[in-house]
């Protein structure tokens, strides 16, 4: 355990590894406080001692009064750590001084926090700089070191070593999350959670707080917005508080406090079970006996050991032998559908809402929670990473389970951990690659995706070798925006295609890529999904510095039937440096993959590689610090090993490369002020003959404050005559002279000659270059070279003015460039993007991008616009464009168009929002036809008519002209209002009222098969309302119909099927817990030509709490369904019911 972590921060005290706060903050202290006790939850005392009761009712009259609220929000609160960068957003450069903020609402669990400065594109990988402490919920200064990415990551620690950590902060960026300085916002940015917080959440909240006045709040200072208000919540552990609140101002004085209890345990538990048992009596025919029943619950809670437990499920209505048999089904619904609409009202007049704490594709849903570990059964992350040979990042439906050792590292980590996952899932995976463009519109193949089951990400990968260099993983809202139908992927900033080489000496086409993964899951339109995939990971670390892992899966989803297992080590010397070494072998096809050049216009498919392979990958990172060497540098090297049929996430080893071996070593040292030098050795090669080796030398020498000379040599040897047509050799010189004139701004004259070469083409380039960062926010950045390869040139503009604004554009001519299924035909003249994002005011927002490329014949031009326009405080409006064209004159020759506006309204009142969707392609596309539209349009609404009423109503439509390849074709509507009556000052007259219209030529799949459900067009409508004539006695009315016209398949004709009911109803509450029911029903079936009358009898009695046995008969031979036209319903029967 590390010494460091033994005590508190601040003048909190560490009892029991928890940091318990000073809760009241110096200053007049308030004497004879009674010794008793309450119990109270939002300011409503369940027991207590009287003297208390008074004091707490006394305490929060005087609380009220001066508008501030002390409250118990319950267990179970979202610990919440953040980092913000005090201050009005911009980017912050080397030697500027930055004030950082920390964050949280569980102080009391932290004994120490740190800032941890690092260099995301540091040379062989993230670089942590510095380390600075700071208090939780303190600020700290730091000055910003120098490097090419510069990020600051918040780190905390409990007494046992275990860590909490942010996701980087960039500083070179502004911050523009929407956080008001100094001011406490909830806002959350946790990457990593170990330390486990188990206790209650105290809030303070005060409004009308007079300018210039200081508040304290639970021991810490508190400041207000800008209109009077202030939010403070912290998490506490179990236990009695005194929350001390003062204001002290001009004209307002408060000094109070109001005892807070944190219990240790607490629990919401619902549910319900209906049995029911019944004999049918059919004329002719003998008694036929039948039952039926459905068990639902719901259970969140903590228990006093600090578990957590959510629970759900629902078995749904059916045979009471299968009962617990269909858990094991999968709901055909998603998850925010699982409750039907067909069975509810669309509102009951209780302002009521759906929130889903169990996310699950099936009808069970159980996680337990204690200390980070977790056991659940559900929808999941798969998670599987630490290892880069074995990995799996899907979204999955089954069981997955978490554990790690209490015990930690001297660095914070876990001794050891176990992760294990099983799933049986009812969508295919997909992965899209995209080459950067230099922009940031991203179209994926698939349309009508899995909402949120993506995973996407920005690898480096080196194009010669395919070798991964580096991956980054996108936050969805904060690094990208999807939209699921379209699938268009949106990114916060312009991706480039390439990263510039360190050397002095460049060679086209071998720069390393960025590239763009898109990892997600779709349901397909001709395939029926089935199958099973596991996985997990072991790891443990054997000593403080050496880790041990194992990993593996299994996946036998649609075409894929892999397995992947692999053994890893780690050896960590030092805070940047490591040695690792991984081993893996698959067996079978994963799942491929697809990749595209020009943003989603033209896509190359990667089928999946069967056979079966080993892999070996080892990297080595030592930083000069770390080993002892005086000045700042860094050396490693790594080794890889791919044999044919080998097949994982990132690589796919065929027959056409043969078994694949790369190396490579590297070394970069500043060893004084002013000059720097770097080697670098790779070297790859197959089984197929090919190999590609190349070494360089680079020196960087500052000849004085504003020249800067650099020299370099590479020397390549390669035959790669059957993947890129080169065999041959070739050394090249290249020499760099900068001129420095002041921050970001330089100009510089570069030149590189071959003196060697021998089948290789010469490389010889000759270019001048300059950046200019303005002080207004501007930058522009050019270059112009010419060589034996062709001319080169780069030309961008750039603005960003800090507070979320910017724009772009750029010109790209890339000597040597190639783009995927696509072979040059003539000249290529480069590429133009244009761009931009505006905030004009606090209404308006739009963001634009164009790119026009011209490789050759081939010639493509994409189009992107967004708009949001916030009209009022209450109307807001959004429109969204996408236009593609492609003309090679042989293969592609298409046209794509896509646009979304959209609209909402939110007052008091009504909250209504529509938006319309409208997607055209035709034309030519990798030599298939390609000819599709699809004009999709959803309404939601809510009216809050008056105290007593309410109206909702929704429409959801989509038609579409499609090959079926990703979107069925067909038209479905389904489109539903209702109204409700539910007066808030009594209980006697309430009404239900709901009309829907389902319009389904598509016949959607059921239950994940391959078959098509039956086309219908369906009007519903029903009409429910009750009236309690005394304390005994309530009667009830319900009409509905029902239109039908179905068709079994899409040959068969549409047939009618209409039906009617009325029914009404008496229910009577006798003495000592008896009940009766009297009910009268008419049914009339339009087209099975008959009408019927009848009548339905019923008593109950409660016989315990929640617990209720009844038996009746039906008179009738039908039931109140009218989908049900069986007539087999008339009977006696038995009823037994339970509800807690």
């Amino acid at each position: 355990m590390p010494a460091a972590a033994q005590s508190c921060a601040g003048d909190a005290r560490l009892i029991d590894g928890v940091c318990l706060p000073a809760i009241s903050a110096p200053g007049p202290r308030i004497e004879n406080v009674p010794t008793g006790f309450v119990i109270s939850l939002d300011g409503e005392v369940f027991e207590g001692d009287d003297e208390v009761r008074d004091l707490v009712r006394r305490t929060d009259v005087r609380l009220a009064n001066a508008d501030i609220e002390v409250v118990f929000d319950g267990l179970g609160a979202i610990p919440r750590l953040d980092l913000e960068v005090a201050g009005d957003p911009r980017a912050y450069e080397a030697g500027d001084t930055a004030t950082l903020q920390s964050a949280t609402n569980y102080p009391a669990y932290i004994t120490r926090g740190e800032l941890r400065i690092v260099d995301l594109a540091a040379i062989g990988g993230q670089r942590t700089l510095q380390v600075v402490p700071i208090l939780p919920n303190g600020t700290a200064q730091v000055e910003v070191p120098e490097g090419s990415r510069i990020a600051v990551i918040h780190r905390v620690y409990d007494a046992q070593g275990r860590y909490d950590e942010t996701f980087p902060v960039l500083l070179s960026e502004p911050d523009r999350r929407p956080l008001a300085s100094d001011v406490e916002d909830g806002s959350d940015l946790t990457a990593r959670s170990r330390i486990p917080v188990h206790g209650g959440a105290v809030t303070v909240r005060g409004t009308s707080i007079v300018e210039g006045a200081a508040v304290t709040a639970l021991g810490e200072r508190v400041q207000s917005d800008g209109s009077g208000g202030f939010v403070l919540q912290r998490i506490l552990p179990p236990g009695e508080y005194g929350v001390d609140v003062q204001v002290a101002g001009p004209g307002q004085h408060v000094d109070l406090v109001r005892d807070i209890e944190i219990p240790r345990s607490e629990w919401f538990t619902t549910g319900m079970v209906d049995l029911t048992v019944g004999w049918r009596e059919i004329e002719g025919e003998e008694t036929e006996q039948w039952d039926s029943g459905r068990v639902a619950f719901y259970v969140d809670g903590r228990t006093a050991n600090g578990f957590e437990i959510t629970a759900q499920a629902d078995t749904g209505e059916g045979d009471i032998e299968d009962i617990f048999r269909r858990l094991e089904e999968r709901d055909p619904r998603s998850t925010v559908q699982r409750i039907d609409p067909d069975d509810l009202y669309p509102t009951y007049g209780d302002d009521s809402t759906l929130v889903d704490d169990t996310p699950t594709s099936g009808r069970l849903y159980v996680r337990i929670e204690r200390d980070g570990n977790h056991v659940l059964w559900g929808d999941f992350d798969a998670g599987l990473d630490g290892a880069r040979l074995v990995r799996n990042d899907r979204s999955l439906y089954g069981a997955q389970g978490y554990w790690a050792t209490a015990d930690t590292t001297l660095r914070g980590e876990a001794r050891a951990s176990v992760l294990a996952y099983a799933a049986s899932p009812d969508m295919l995976a997909q992965r899209d690659v995209f080459l950067g463009t230099g922009g940031s519109v991203y179209v994926l193949q698939r349309q009508d995706i899995g909402v949120a089951t993506e995973v996407l990400s920005v690898e480096v990968r080196d194009p010669v070798s395919g070798r991964v260099i580096d991956i980054v993983r996108l936050t969805p809202g904060e690094d990208y925006e999807i939209n699921y139908l379209q699938g268009i992927v949106t990114l916060s900033a312009p991706l480039a295609s390439r990263v510039s080489s360190s050397g002095i000496v460049s060679t086209p086409g071998d720069d390393p890529q960025l590239r763009l993964v898109a990892q997600y899951e779709y349901t397909p339109t001709v395939t029926d999904v089935d199958g099973y995939s596991v996985g997990g990971r072991a790891e443990a670390w054997v000593t403080d510095d050496v880790r041990v892992g194992v990993s593996g899966l299994v996946e036998e989803t649609g075409t894929a039937d892999q397995t992947v297992m692999g053994a890893d080590i780690e050896w960590r010397i030092g805070e940047n440096s490591h040695v690792r070494l991984e081993y893996a072998e698959s067996e079978g096809p994963g799942f491929g993959s697809t990749f595209s050049a020009d943003g989603g216009l033209i896509f190359d498919t990667v089928g999946p590689n069967g056979g079966s392979g080993t892999a070996i990958r080892g990297d080595a990172r030592l930083d000069f610090a770390d080993i002892g060497l005086a000045g700042d540098g860094v050396m490693g090297a790594y080794y890889e090993e791919r044999e044919e049929g080998f097949s994982s996430l990132d690589y796919s080893v065929t027959s056409a490369t043969g078994n694949e071996t790369l190396w490579g070593v590297f070394i970069d040292a500043t060893p004084r002020e002013g000059l720097r030098y770097s080697l670098t050795y790779d070297d790859y090669s197959n089984t197929a003959g090919e190999y590609d080796r190349r070494g360089e030398g680079a020196v960087e020498l500052a000849l004085n404050a504003a020249y800067t000379l650099g020299l370099g040599l590479e020397h390549t040897d390669r035959d790669r005559a059957a993947s890129f047509g080169e065999t041959g050799q070739r050394t090249d010189v290249g020499a760099r002279l900068t001129y420095s004139y002041g921050e970001d701004r330089d100009v510089y004259i570069f030149g590189q000659a071959t003196v060697a070469h021998e089948g290789l083409e010469r490389n010889d380039r000759l270019g001048v270059g300059a950046n200019y960062a303005f002080a207004d926010g501007w930058s522009v950045q050019g270059e112009v070279s010419g060589g034996s390869r062709g001319p080169g040139g780069l030309l961008q503009l750039g603005y960003d003015d800090g507070e979320g604004t910017t724009a772009y554009i750029g010109y790209e001519l890339d000597p040597g460039r190639t783009i995927s299924g696509v072979t040059l035909d003539g000249r290529d003249n480069g590429r133009l993007i244009a761009g931009a994002r505006r905030q004009v005011n606090d209404q308006l927002t739009y963001f634009g991008e164009n790119t026009y490329d011209m490789f050759g014949r081939y010639n493509s031009l994409s189009t992107a616009y967004g708009l949001t326009y916030q009209t009022t405080e209450f109307l807001s409006y959004t429109a969204a464009l996408e236009f593609g064209s492609v003309d090679d004159s042989f293969a592609n020759d298409f046209d794509r168009s896509a646009i979304s506006l959209g609209v909402r309204y939110e007052d008091e009142a009504l909250t209504a929002a529509a938006r319309l969707e409208y997607r055209i392609e035709e034309g030519e596309r990798s030599g298939a036809p390609l000819d599709s539209e699809t004009v999709a349009l959803t309404l939601d609404g809510r009216y809050i008519i008056d105290d007593h009423s309410r109206f909702v109503f929704s429409f959801e439509g989509i038609d579409t002209d499609t090959d079926e390849s990703s979107i069925l074709d067909g038209s479905f509507v389904d489109a539903s209002v209702g109204y409700a009556f539910r007066p808030t000052d009594n209980d006697r007259l309430n009404m239900l009222v709901r009309y829907r219209y389902l319009f389904d030529d598509v016949g959607q799949r059921l239950n994940g098969t391959d078959e098509l459900g039956p086309r219908q067009r369906t009007h519903v409508f029903s009409a429910d309302s009750s009236y309690l004539l005394n304390d005994q006695l309530r009667i009830g009315a319900r009409v509905g119909f029902r239109l039908t016209e179905a068709a079994a398949t899409e040959t068969d004709s549409f047939t009618d099927n209409d039906a009617y009911i009325a029914v009404l109803n008496a229910r009577y509450h006798m003495l000592h817990n008896w009940d009766a029911l009297l009910e009268w029903r008419a049914l009339r079936a339009e087209q099975a030509g008959f009408t019927e009358t009848s009548v339905l009898g019923a008593i109950s009695r409660q016989i315990g709490n929640g617990v209720s046995l009844g038996v009746g008969y039906n008179f009738g031979s039908f039931s109140d369904d009218l989908t049900d036209l069986t007539r087999d319903d008339q009977g006696l029967f038995l009823n037994l019911t339970a509800s807690f």
